[in-house]
Protein backbone atom coordinates (compact mmCIF):
# COMPACT_ATOMS: atom_id res chain seq x y z
CA UNK A 1 0.00 0.00 0.00
CA UNK A 2 1.01 3.63 -0.52
CA UNK A 3 2.80 5.76 2.06
CA UNK A 4 0.13 8.42 1.59
CA UNK A 5 -3.25 8.63 -0.12
CA UNK A 6 -4.19 11.86 -1.91
CA UNK A 7 -7.82 12.65 -2.70
CA UNK A 8 -9.36 15.06 -5.19
CA UNK A 9 -13.03 15.94 -4.53
CA UNK A 10 -15.69 16.91 -7.03
CA UNK A 11 -15.25 20.58 -7.98
CA UNK A 12 -18.10 21.87 -10.15
CA UNK A 13 -20.07 21.94 -13.38
CA UNK A 14 -17.15 21.83 -15.82
CA UNK A 15 -16.07 18.51 -14.34
CA UNK A 16 -19.09 16.90 -15.94
CA UNK A 17 -19.73 19.15 -18.99
CA UNK A 18 -16.43 18.27 -20.64
CA UNK A 19 -15.63 14.77 -21.84
CA UNK A 20 -12.93 14.42 -19.18
CA UNK A 21 -12.11 16.32 -15.98
CA UNK A 22 -9.04 18.49 -15.61
CA UNK A 23 -5.91 16.95 -14.17
CA UNK A 24 -5.62 17.03 -10.33
CA UNK A 25 -2.48 19.08 -10.84
CA UNK A 26 -2.40 20.51 -7.33
CA UNK A 27 -1.99 17.04 -5.83
CA UNK A 28 0.53 15.92 -8.42
CA UNK A 29 2.62 19.07 -8.20
CA UNK A 30 2.63 19.09 -4.40
CA UNK A 31 3.96 15.52 -4.37
CA UNK A 32 6.78 16.28 -6.83
CA UNK A 33 9.59 16.30 -4.23
CA UNK A 34 8.19 13.68 -1.88
CA UNK A 35 7.42 11.25 -4.72
CA UNK A 36 11.14 10.60 -5.10
CA UNK A 37 11.20 9.08 -1.60
CA UNK A 38 7.64 7.94 -0.84
CA UNK A 39 4.78 6.20 -2.65
CA UNK A 40 1.44 7.86 -3.29
CA UNK A 41 -2.01 6.71 -4.30
CA UNK A 42 -4.35 9.30 -5.85
CA UNK A 43 -8.12 8.85 -5.64
CA UNK A 44 -10.07 11.20 -7.86
CA UNK A 45 -13.75 11.22 -6.94
CA UNK A 46 -14.66 12.58 -10.36
CA UNK A 47 -13.61 9.39 -12.14
CA UNK A 48 -13.69 6.60 -9.55
CA UNK A 49 -16.68 4.28 -9.95
CA UNK A 50 -16.58 3.32 -6.26
CA UNK A 51 -14.24 5.67 -4.48
CA UNK A 52 -15.51 4.68 -1.02
CA UNK A 53 -14.41 1.06 -1.46
CA UNK A 54 -11.02 2.05 -2.83
CA UNK A 55 -10.48 4.57 -0.06
CA UNK A 56 -11.28 1.97 2.58
CA UNK A 57 -8.68 -0.35 1.06
CA UNK A 58 -6.05 2.39 1.07
CA UNK A 59 -6.84 3.36 4.66
CA UNK A 60 -6.54 -0.28 5.74
CA UNK A 61 -2.93 -0.19 4.52
CA UNK A 62 -2.03 2.35 7.21
CA UNK A 63 -0.77 5.35 5.21
CA UNK A 64 0.96 8.22 7.00
CA UNK A 65 -2.01 10.43 6.17
CA UNK A 66 -4.89 11.04 3.79
CA UNK A 67 -4.55 14.40 2.03
CA UNK A 68 -7.19 16.44 0.19
CA UNK A 69 -6.86 19.37 -2.22
CA UNK A 70 -9.50 21.92 -1.21
CA UNK A 71 -10.72 25.04 -3.02
CA UNK A 72 -12.93 27.62 -1.30
CA UNK A 73 -16.65 27.40 -2.03
CA UNK A 74 -18.73 24.25 -2.39
CA UNK A 75 -15.63 22.00 -2.66
CA UNK A 76 -14.99 22.72 1.03
CA UNK A 77 -18.19 20.94 2.04
CA UNK A 78 -17.45 18.06 -0.31
CA UNK A 79 -13.92 17.67 1.06
CA UNK A 80 -15.36 17.83 4.58
CA UNK A 81 -17.73 14.95 3.75
CA UNK A 82 -14.78 12.86 2.56
CA UNK A 83 -12.80 13.77 5.68
CA UNK A 84 -15.70 12.64 7.85
CA UNK A 85 -15.83 9.37 5.89
CA UNK A 86 -12.11 8.82 6.57
CA UNK A 87 -12.56 9.37 10.30
CA UNK A 88 -15.59 7.06 10.40
CA UNK A 89 -13.54 4.22 8.90
CA UNK A 90 -10.02 4.76 10.29
CA UNK A 91 -7.79 6.70 12.64
CA UNK A 92 -5.56 7.91 9.79
CA UNK A 93 -4.63 11.64 10.08
CA UNK A 94 -6.34 13.94 7.58
CA UNK A 95 -4.33 16.67 5.86
CA UNK A 96 -5.84 19.56 3.87
CA UNK A 97 -3.97 21.56 1.23
CA UNK A 98 -5.06 23.95 -1.49
CA UNK A 99 -6.21 27.54 -1.34
CA UNK A 100 -8.89 27.17 1.36
CA UNK A 101 -6.68 26.04 4.25
CA UNK A 102 -4.13 28.66 3.18
CA UNK A 103 -6.84 31.34 3.39
CA UNK A 104 -8.56 30.03 6.51
CA UNK A 105 -6.27 27.66 8.46
CA UNK A 106 -7.85 28.36 11.85
CA UNK A 107 -11.36 27.49 10.65
CA UNK A 108 -10.02 24.41 8.88
CA UNK A 109 -8.27 22.93 11.90
CA UNK A 110 -11.08 23.73 14.33
CA UNK A 111 -13.02 20.94 12.64
CA UNK A 112 -12.55 17.60 14.43
CA UNK A 113 -12.14 15.70 11.14
CA UNK A 114 -8.98 17.56 10.06
CA UNK A 115 -5.59 17.15 11.72
CA UNK A 116 -3.09 19.03 9.55
CA UNK A 117 -3.07 21.86 7.00
CA UNK A 118 -0.47 22.98 4.47
CA UNK A 119 -0.27 26.77 4.22
CA UNK A 120 1.11 28.11 0.92
CA UNK A 121 3.28 26.12 -1.49
CA UNK A 122 3.27 22.49 -0.51
CA UNK A 123 6.21 20.76 -2.21
CA UNK A 124 8.91 21.32 0.40
CA UNK A 125 6.47 21.28 3.31
CA UNK A 126 5.04 17.89 2.34
CA UNK A 127 8.46 16.26 1.99
CA UNK A 128 9.64 17.52 5.38
CA UNK A 129 6.36 16.53 7.04
CA UNK A 130 6.53 13.00 5.61
CA UNK A 131 10.11 12.63 6.82
CA UNK A 132 8.93 13.58 10.32
CA UNK A 133 5.83 11.36 10.27
CA UNK A 134 7.66 8.31 8.93
CA UNK A 135 10.23 8.68 11.75
CA UNK A 136 7.52 9.10 14.37
CA UNK A 137 8.59 12.68 15.10
CA UNK A 138 6.52 15.80 15.83
CA UNK A 139 5.57 18.26 13.09
CA UNK A 140 6.57 21.15 15.32
CA UNK A 141 8.91 23.44 13.40
CA UNK A 142 7.87 22.26 9.91
CA UNK A 143 7.43 25.58 8.14
CA UNK A 144 4.19 25.91 6.20
CA UNK A 145 2.42 23.29 8.32
CA UNK A 146 -0.26 23.83 10.97
CA UNK A 147 -1.41 20.82 12.95
CA UNK A 148 -3.23 19.75 16.08
CA UNK A 149 -1.45 18.39 19.11
CA UNK A 150 -3.36 17.33 22.23
CA UNK A 151 -6.42 19.05 20.81
CA UNK A 152 -4.67 22.41 20.35
CA UNK A 153 -3.69 24.06 17.07
CA UNK A 154 0.07 24.45 16.58
CA UNK A 155 1.00 27.24 14.18
CA UNK A 156 4.40 26.83 12.59
CA UNK A 157 5.88 29.79 10.76
CA UNK A 158 5.17 30.27 7.06
CA UNK A 159 7.53 28.84 4.46
CA UNK A 160 8.87 31.15 1.73
CA UNK A 161 7.45 30.47 -1.74
CA UNK A 162 9.25 27.65 -3.51
CA UNK A 163 11.73 28.32 -6.32
CA UNK A 164 9.85 26.85 -9.29
CA UNK A 165 13.05 26.30 -11.25
CA UNK A 166 14.28 23.97 -8.50
CA UNK A 167 11.37 21.54 -8.81
CA UNK A 168 11.64 18.26 -10.72
CA UNK A 169 9.21 17.21 -13.41
CA UNK A 170 5.79 16.62 -11.85
CA UNK A 171 5.01 12.93 -11.18
CA UNK A 172 2.22 12.48 -13.71
CA UNK A 173 2.77 8.73 -13.41
CA UNK A 174 0.68 8.86 -10.21
CA UNK A 175 -2.46 8.96 -12.39
CA UNK A 176 -3.63 7.45 -15.65
CA UNK A 177 -2.96 10.46 -17.85
CA UNK A 178 -5.51 9.37 -20.46
CA UNK A 179 -8.25 9.95 -17.89
CA UNK A 180 -7.45 13.67 -18.09
CA UNK A 181 -6.46 14.37 -21.69
CA UNK A 182 -8.93 17.03 -22.83
CA UNK A 183 -9.64 17.73 -26.48
CA UNK A 184 -9.99 21.39 -27.46
CA UNK A 185 -10.57 22.35 -31.09
CA UNK A 186 -9.46 18.86 -32.05
CA UNK A 187 -6.17 18.92 -30.12
CA UNK A 188 -5.21 16.64 -27.20
CA UNK A 189 -3.97 18.63 -24.22
CA UNK A 190 -3.30 18.33 -20.52
CA UNK A 191 -2.74 20.84 -17.72
CA UNK A 192 0.75 22.08 -16.91
CA UNK A 193 2.12 24.85 -14.70
CA UNK A 194 4.95 27.29 -15.44
CA UNK A 195 4.28 30.18 -13.03
CA UNK A 196 2.30 31.09 -9.92
CA UNK A 197 0.81 34.23 -8.49
CA UNK A 198 -0.01 37.62 -9.92
CA UNK A 199 1.37 41.15 -9.60
CA UNK A 200 -2.08 42.72 -9.50
CA UNK A 201 -4.15 43.21 -6.34
CA UNK A 202 -7.74 42.64 -7.45
CA UNK A 203 -9.67 42.89 -4.20
CA UNK A 204 -11.85 39.80 -4.65
CA UNK A 205 -9.00 37.47 -5.67
CA UNK A 206 -7.87 34.72 -3.30
CA UNK A 207 -4.24 35.57 -4.09
CA UNK A 208 -4.56 38.76 -2.05
CA UNK A 209 -5.48 36.68 1.00
CA UNK A 210 -2.37 34.48 0.86
CA UNK A 211 0.50 36.07 2.75
CA UNK A 212 3.69 35.98 0.69
CA UNK A 213 2.33 33.50 -1.87
CA UNK A 214 0.48 35.98 -4.07
CA UNK A 215 3.53 37.44 -5.76
CA UNK A 216 4.28 36.43 -9.33
CA UNK A 217 7.10 33.91 -9.80
CA UNK A 218 7.87 31.89 -12.89
CA UNK A 219 10.11 29.18 -14.23
CA UNK A 220 12.68 30.48 -16.69
CA UNK A 221 11.92 30.09 -20.38
CA UNK A 222 14.22 27.08 -20.79
CA UNK A 223 12.57 25.18 -17.94
CA UNK A 224 9.12 26.12 -19.22
CA UNK A 225 9.85 24.86 -22.72
CA UNK A 226 11.46 21.69 -21.38
CA UNK A 227 8.25 20.85 -19.52
CA UNK A 228 5.97 21.74 -22.41
CA UNK A 229 7.83 19.46 -24.83
CA UNK A 230 8.22 16.74 -22.19
CA UNK A 231 4.45 16.70 -21.65
CA UNK A 232 3.64 16.57 -25.35
CA UNK A 233 6.22 13.99 -26.33
CA UNK A 234 5.95 11.63 -23.35
CA UNK A 235 2.14 11.56 -23.22
CA UNK A 236 1.21 11.52 -26.92
CA UNK A 237 -0.31 15.00 -26.83
CA UNK A 238 -0.62 17.89 -29.25
CA UNK A 239 0.20 20.45 -26.58
CA UNK A 240 -0.57 21.76 -23.11
CA UNK A 241 -2.93 23.99 -21.19
CA UNK A 242 -0.87 26.30 -18.96
CA UNK A 243 -2.77 26.95 -15.75
CA UNK A 244 -0.70 30.04 -14.95
CA UNK A 245 -2.47 32.96 -13.29
CA UNK A 246 -0.90 35.63 -15.51
CA UNK A 247 1.49 34.23 -18.10
CA UNK A 248 2.58 37.41 -19.92
CA UNK A 249 3.67 39.39 -16.84
CA UNK A 250 7.31 38.56 -17.54
CA UNK A 251 7.59 39.78 -21.13
CA UNK A 252 11.15 38.53 -21.68
CA UNK A 253 10.31 35.01 -20.55
CA UNK A 254 7.03 34.78 -22.45
CA UNK A 255 8.64 36.18 -25.64
CA UNK A 256 11.36 33.52 -25.47
CA UNK A 257 8.73 30.79 -25.11
CA UNK A 258 6.71 32.10 -28.05
CA UNK A 259 9.81 32.48 -30.21
CA UNK A 260 10.84 28.88 -29.59
CA UNK A 261 7.36 27.49 -30.23
CA UNK A 262 6.79 29.34 -33.51
CA UNK A 263 10.00 27.94 -34.95
CA UNK A 264 9.23 24.28 -34.30
CA UNK A 265 9.17 21.92 -37.28
CA UNK A 266 6.26 20.11 -35.61
CA UNK A 267 3.43 22.46 -34.65
CA UNK A 268 2.91 22.82 -30.93
CA UNK A 269 -0.53 23.76 -29.58
CA UNK A 270 -1.15 25.48 -26.27
CA UNK A 271 -3.59 27.45 -24.17
CA UNK A 272 -3.13 29.90 -21.31
CA UNK A 273 -5.46 30.09 -18.33
CA UNK A 274 -4.52 33.60 -17.16
CA UNK A 275 -3.83 36.77 -19.18
CA UNK A 276 -4.54 40.39 -18.23
CA UNK A 277 -5.83 43.15 -20.50
CA UNK A 278 -2.77 45.45 -20.17
CA UNK A 279 -0.58 42.57 -21.39
CA UNK A 280 -2.90 41.99 -24.35
CA UNK A 281 -2.52 45.62 -25.38
CA UNK A 282 1.28 45.38 -25.47
CA UNK A 283 1.13 43.16 -28.57
CA UNK A 284 1.27 44.68 -32.04
CA UNK A 285 0.20 42.93 -35.23
CA UNK A 286 3.57 41.23 -35.65
CA UNK A 287 3.52 40.01 -32.08
CA UNK A 288 0.04 38.58 -32.50
CA UNK A 289 1.11 36.86 -35.70
CA UNK A 290 3.94 35.25 -33.72
CA UNK A 291 1.44 34.07 -31.09
CA UNK A 292 -0.70 32.54 -33.81
CA UNK A 293 2.32 30.85 -35.40
CA UNK A 294 3.34 29.47 -32.01
CA UNK A 295 0.12 27.45 -31.92
CA UNK A 296 -1.62 29.44 -29.19
CA UNK A 297 -5.25 28.40 -29.32
CA UNK A 298 -6.89 30.20 -26.42
CA UNK A 299 -6.30 32.64 -23.56
CA UNK A 300 -8.55 33.40 -20.61
CA UNK A 301 -9.08 36.95 -19.38
CA UNK A 302 -10.73 38.25 -16.21
CA UNK A 303 -12.96 40.96 -17.73
CA UNK A 304 -15.30 40.83 -14.68
CA UNK A 305 -17.53 43.84 -15.41
CA UNK A 306 -18.61 46.39 -17.99
CA UNK A 307 -19.19 48.99 -15.30
CA UNK A 308 -16.34 51.49 -14.77
CA UNK A 309 -17.49 51.92 -11.18
CA UNK A 310 -17.20 48.21 -10.41
CA UNK A 311 -13.86 47.79 -12.19
CA UNK A 312 -12.44 50.64 -10.14
CA UNK A 313 -13.97 49.29 -6.92
CA UNK A 314 -12.35 45.85 -7.28
CA UNK A 315 -9.04 47.36 -8.42
CA UNK A 316 -8.87 45.75 -11.86
CA UNK A 317 -5.86 46.85 -13.94
CA UNK A 318 -8.00 47.76 -16.95
CA UNK A 319 -10.86 50.01 -17.99
CA UNK A 320 -13.79 49.25 -20.26
CA UNK A 321 -12.20 51.06 -23.25
CA UNK A 322 -8.99 49.08 -22.71
CA UNK A 323 -10.97 45.83 -22.65
CA UNK A 324 -12.82 46.63 -25.88
CA UNK A 325 -9.62 47.79 -27.58
CA UNK A 326 -7.76 44.59 -26.64
CA UNK A 327 -10.64 42.43 -27.85
CA UNK A 328 -10.70 44.16 -31.21
CA UNK A 329 -6.90 44.07 -31.52
CA UNK A 330 -6.85 40.29 -31.12
CA UNK A 331 -9.96 39.65 -33.24
CA UNK A 332 -8.12 39.21 -36.54
CA UNK A 333 -6.21 36.17 -35.37
CA UNK A 334 -7.11 32.54 -34.74
CA UNK A 335 -6.74 32.80 -30.98
CA UNK A 336 -9.92 32.30 -28.97
CA UNK A 337 -10.36 34.57 -25.97
CA UNK A 338 -12.40 33.39 -23.00
CA UNK A 339 -13.69 36.29 -20.89
CA UNK A 340 -14.90 35.70 -17.33
CA UNK A 341 -17.53 37.87 -15.60
CA UNK A 342 -18.45 38.59 -12.01
CA UNK A 343 -21.49 40.24 -10.41
CA UNK A 344 -23.17 40.69 -7.05
CA UNK A 345 -20.49 42.99 -5.62
CA UNK A 346 -21.13 45.58 -2.89
CA UNK A 347 -22.65 48.74 -4.32
CA UNK A 348 -23.55 47.09 -7.63
CA UNK A 349 -26.88 48.05 -9.15
CA UNK A 350 -29.08 46.81 -11.96
CA UNK A 351 -27.66 49.64 -14.06
CA UNK A 352 -24.14 48.25 -13.53
CA UNK A 353 -25.31 44.80 -14.63
CA UNK A 354 -26.86 46.30 -17.77
CA UNK A 355 -23.50 47.87 -18.62
CA UNK A 356 -21.81 44.48 -18.22
CA UNK A 357 -24.31 42.75 -20.50
CA UNK A 358 -23.90 45.50 -23.10
CA UNK A 359 -20.13 44.99 -23.09
CA UNK A 360 -20.55 41.21 -23.35
CA UNK A 361 -22.59 41.56 -26.53
CA UNK A 362 -20.18 44.17 -27.90
CA UNK A 363 -17.27 41.78 -27.38
CA UNK A 364 -19.07 39.00 -29.30
CA UNK A 365 -19.93 41.41 -32.12
CA UNK A 366 -16.36 42.69 -32.45
CA UNK A 367 -14.65 39.30 -32.21
CA UNK A 368 -16.09 36.03 -33.57
CA UNK A 369 -13.42 34.17 -31.58
CA UNK A 370 -14.57 35.58 -28.25
CA UNK A 371 -16.09 33.20 -25.73
CA UNK A 372 -17.87 34.19 -22.53
CA UNK A 373 -18.12 32.62 -19.12
CA UNK A 374 -21.47 32.80 -17.39
CA UNK A 375 -21.89 35.76 -15.06
CA UNK A 376 -20.50 34.24 -11.90
CA UNK A 377 -21.86 35.39 -8.57
CA UNK A 378 -19.45 37.04 -6.17
CA UNK A 379 -18.17 34.68 -3.50
CA UNK A 380 -16.08 36.39 -0.79
CA UNK A 381 -12.78 34.69 0.02
CA UNK A 382 -11.38 34.64 3.58
CA UNK A 383 -8.35 36.84 4.05
CA UNK A 384 -9.15 39.30 1.27
CA UNK A 385 -10.03 42.93 2.00
CA UNK A 386 -13.52 42.34 0.60
CA UNK A 387 -14.12 39.52 3.09
CA UNK A 388 -13.83 41.90 6.02
CA UNK A 389 -15.72 44.63 4.22
CA UNK A 390 -18.81 42.58 3.37
CA UNK A 391 -18.92 41.23 6.93
CA UNK A 392 -18.41 44.58 8.67
CA UNK A 393 -20.37 46.87 6.35
CA UNK A 394 -22.82 44.75 4.37
CA UNK A 395 -24.07 42.13 6.81
CA UNK A 396 -22.55 39.14 5.04
CA UNK A 397 -22.79 36.07 7.24
CA UNK A 398 -19.84 33.78 6.55
CA UNK A 399 -20.20 30.01 6.84
CA UNK A 400 -20.01 28.94 10.47
CA UNK A 401 -18.58 25.54 9.62
CA UNK A 402 -16.81 23.75 6.79
CA UNK A 403 -20.06 21.93 6.04
CA UNK A 404 -21.90 25.22 5.54
CA UNK A 405 -19.59 26.13 2.66
CA UNK A 406 -21.79 23.78 0.62
CA UNK A 407 -24.38 26.57 0.52
CA UNK A 408 -22.05 28.91 -1.39
CA UNK A 409 -21.69 28.61 -5.12
CA UNK A 410 -20.64 30.70 -8.14
CA UNK A 411 -23.95 29.90 -9.86
CA UNK A 412 -26.23 31.55 -7.30
CA UNK A 413 -26.28 34.72 -5.22
CA UNK A 414 -24.24 34.25 -2.04
CA UNK A 415 -24.91 37.61 -0.35
CA UNK A 416 -27.99 39.27 1.14
CA UNK A 417 -27.10 42.92 0.65
CA UNK A 418 -28.14 43.19 -3.01
CA UNK A 419 -31.17 45.08 -4.20
CA UNK A 420 -34.03 42.51 -4.48
CA UNK A 421 -34.50 43.17 -8.20
CA UNK A 422 -30.79 42.63 -8.91
CA UNK A 423 -30.70 39.52 -6.73
CA UNK A 424 -33.67 37.98 -8.55
CA UNK A 425 -32.13 38.82 -11.91
CA UNK A 426 -28.74 37.30 -11.06
CA UNK A 427 -30.31 34.18 -9.59
CA UNK A 428 -32.14 33.45 -12.82
CA UNK A 429 -29.68 34.66 -15.46
CA UNK A 430 -26.67 32.49 -14.65
CA UNK A 431 -27.82 29.75 -17.03
CA UNK A 432 -28.76 32.07 -19.94
CA UNK A 433 -25.40 33.85 -19.62
CA UNK A 434 -23.71 30.44 -19.92
CA UNK A 435 -25.33 29.76 -23.29
CA UNK A 436 -24.71 32.99 -25.24
CA UNK A 437 -21.93 31.72 -27.51
CA UNK A 438 -20.56 28.58 -29.15
CA UNK A 439 -18.14 27.47 -26.42
CA UNK A 440 -19.81 24.06 -26.17
CA UNK A 441 -18.83 23.39 -29.77
CA UNK A 442 -15.13 23.91 -29.04
CA UNK A 443 -14.74 20.70 -27.07
CA UNK A 444 -16.41 17.28 -27.21
CA UNK A 445 -19.41 17.87 -24.96
CA UNK A 446 -22.27 15.35 -25.36
CA UNK A 447 -24.12 15.82 -28.64
CA UNK A 448 -27.46 16.34 -26.94
CA UNK A 449 -25.98 19.09 -24.75
CA UNK A 450 -24.47 20.90 -27.73
CA UNK A 451 -27.79 20.63 -29.62
CA UNK A 452 -29.81 21.79 -26.63
CA UNK A 453 -27.61 24.82 -26.06
CA UNK A 454 -27.72 25.72 -29.76
CA UNK A 455 -31.54 25.61 -29.82
CA UNK A 456 -31.77 27.56 -26.57
CA UNK A 457 -29.23 30.25 -27.55
CA UNK A 458 -31.76 32.69 -29.12
CA UNK A 459 -33.82 32.54 -25.93
CA UNK A 460 -30.69 33.07 -23.84
CA UNK A 461 -29.72 36.13 -25.87
CA UNK A 462 -33.22 37.57 -25.59
CA UNK A 463 -33.24 37.09 -21.83
CA UNK A 464 -29.84 38.70 -21.42
CA UNK A 465 -30.56 41.68 -23.66
CA UNK A 466 -33.75 42.47 -21.77
CA UNK A 467 -32.59 41.10 -18.39
CA UNK A 468 -35.93 39.30 -18.23
CA UNK A 469 -35.63 36.73 -15.46
CA UNK A 470 -39.25 35.67 -15.15
CA UNK A 471 -40.51 32.10 -15.66
CA UNK A 472 -37.05 30.49 -15.69
CA UNK A 473 -38.22 27.08 -16.88
CA UNK A 474 -34.74 26.36 -18.28
CA UNK A 475 -33.39 26.06 -14.75
CA UNK A 476 -35.31 22.81 -14.40
CA UNK A 477 -33.86 21.57 -17.69
CA UNK A 478 -30.37 22.57 -16.56
CA UNK A 479 -30.81 20.65 -13.31
CA UNK A 480 -31.92 17.52 -15.18
CA UNK A 481 -28.98 17.84 -17.60
CA UNK A 482 -26.52 18.06 -14.71
CA UNK A 483 -27.93 14.89 -13.14
CA UNK A 484 -27.59 13.05 -16.45
CA UNK A 485 -24.01 14.26 -16.86
CA UNK A 486 -23.06 13.25 -13.33
CA UNK A 487 -24.52 9.79 -13.90
CA UNK A 488 -22.69 9.60 -17.23
CA UNK A 489 -19.27 9.91 -15.63
CA UNK A 490 -20.12 7.25 -13.02
CA UNK A 491 -19.67 9.73 -10.20
CA UNK A 492 -20.90 9.06 -6.67
CA UNK A 493 -21.28 12.59 -5.40
CA UNK A 494 -19.57 12.99 -2.02
CA UNK A 495 -22.00 15.59 -0.72
CA UNK A 496 -24.65 12.84 -0.38
CA UNK A 497 -22.60 10.95 2.22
Amino acid sequence: MADAVLIYPYIGDMDVVRDKPHLPLGLIQTASLAAKHYSFSIIDLRIESDWQARLKRELAGGPLFAGLSVMSGQPVARAWAVSRFIKEHSDIPVLWGGNHPSLSPQETLQDPHIDMAVIGDGEETLLEAMDRLSAGKSLKGVRGMWFKQDGKIVQNELRPPVDLDSLPLPPYHLVNVEDYVQVYRGKRMINLESSRGCAHRCRYCYHTGQSGNHRFRAMNAEKTLERMFWARDSMNLDGVYLVDDNFFLNRKRSAAVVDALKNQSRQFYWQIQGVDVPSMLKFDQAGLQDLEKSGLQRVSVGAESGSPKILNYVNKPHTVPMLLKANKLWSGFGIYIFYSWLSGLPGETLADLKKTVKVMFRIMEDNPNARLSPIYNFLPFPGTSMWDEVIDNYGFKPPESLQEWGNYDWSRVNVAYLDPALKRTLDNLYFPSLCLDRKFEDFPAPWWLRLGVKLYRPVAKARMKTLFAGFPAERVAASIAEKILVAGVRMKTPWTL
